[in-house]
């Protein structure tokens, strides 16, 4: 898979830009992320989601994916 190397916000923008699915990828150190993981690596599901997402893969226990859930429990908020 060729994840997003860039920020959150570059890669909303960069999805917006080009008219596509923005896709954020919450990994973990579990059976299931690592099951999720290989799916996503799959040479099918990879050249698919190229051409309709922009995806970033974000650690379940970093600073990023903490901001990006509270921005996220903003916006459902607001629904």
């Amino acid at each position: 898979m060729l994840w997003f190397q860039g920020s959150i916000p570059d890669a909303i923008k960069s999805a917006k830009q080009r008219s596509l699915v923005f896709v954020v990828v919450i990994t973990g150190e579990d059976e299931q992320s690592a099951q999720l993981m290989s799916s996503w690596e799959d040479d099918r599901v990879s050249e698919a989601a190229q051409k309709c997402c922009v995806a970033i893969k974000v650690e379940a226990k970093s600073d990023t994916c903490a901001q990006f859930s509270q921005i996220c429990i903003l916006l459902l908020c607001e629904v």
